[in-house]
């Protein structure tokens, strides 16, 4: 199977998976087998693309430009991702409201601001200040015109640019070229984006525990297959059609011949903001008639 097919595969997972909650959210499914097959069949999905996020990682040409992209569309998504999974706004909302967790802001301002002033000197990599600040929309809630836009929780591209980050300084660890204090700078942000991730992200640290293990067991295939195995019973032990749904993206994953296959990166990029904006715009107008 080639990056392509893996695509398709997981975007089809992920695509019943949201459609399945958001019906369930909208009050138009009742949480019976039907709902609960179809989230089981998304279960592969983030498995297959913390896979695909691994494999890019040594393939890409611009490590930053890869993160930089995981980190615009983190944003992008934000707003789509609220709509369409905010249960309150399938119902009747009043208020027009703007707060901010200032407690957090304010605690993040002092080491991003030092962080900012040592990068320019030492040249630690940016792109781990740009994914800092562009989690701190986590501090922001927003109810506008009777909608939830922003409520502190992260989409999925978020964990994936943490991941991304990860393995950017587990790299950069053990080069040659490392400079201890630029380690230590590097390491001390992605510590407050891991702490940000694991309070307010979808699969939160755990999303990085797995992009994390994939990544040391890249080499070998059989210990990857391992080590995401071992991820899904720790994810999903507790619920059975869960967990059999997440192994089922080991299949495909081991099937994987290295092949690119068609390029279609920015459609499945897109695919992700645009599909949520859909399905919450039609299923809030569906509720409130």
């Amino acid at each position: 199977m080639s990056v392509f097919v893996l695509k398709l595969i997981a975007l089809g997972s992920m695509l019943l998976d949201h459609v399945s909650y958001v019906l369930r959210l909208s009050g138009h499914l009742s949480p019976g087998q039907l709902y609960y097959l179809g989230r089981a069949i998304g279960r592969p999905a983030f498995v297959i693309y913390c896979f695909l996020l691994v494999n890019g990682f040594d393939k890409t040409r611009d490590r930053k430009k890869y993160l930089d992209r995981l980190i615009l569309f983190a944003l992008l998504s934000q707003l789509p991702f609220t709509l369409a999974f905010t249960r309150s706004n399938y119902l009747a909302l009043s208020d027009t409201l703007l707060r901010l967790d200032a407690v957090r802001l304010i605690g993040l301002l002092i080491p991003l601001l030092g962080y900012y002033f040592l990068v320019n000197k030492r040249r630690a990599d940016g792109s781990l200040l740009s994914l800092l600040l562009a989690l701190l929309i986590s501090g922001v809630h927003c109810e506008l015109g009777g909608l939830c836009l922003l409520d502190g929780h992260m989409n999925v591209f978020a964990t994936l640019a943490a991941g991304m980050a990860c393995m950017m300084l587990l790299s950069y660890g053990m080069s040659e070229e490392r400079n201890w204090l630029t380690l230590g700078l590097m390491t001390a942000a992605l510590g407050a984006e891991l702490y940000l991730l694991q309070r307010d992200a979808d699969y939160g640290l755990m999303g990085v525990a797995l992009i994390t293990a994939l990544f040391l067991t890249r080499n070998v295939k059989p210990l990857q297959l391992m080590a995401a195995a071992l991820w899904c019973f720790a994810e999903y032990r507790s619920y059975t059609p869960y967990l059999v749904g997440a192994l089922c993206a080991l299949l495909p994953i081991a099937l994987y011949n290295g092949q690119l296959g068609r390029k279609l990166r920015t459609a499945f990029y897109v695919f992700y903001p645009a599909h949520l904006a859909l399905l919450g715009t039609v299923f809030i107008l569906l509720s409130r008639m």
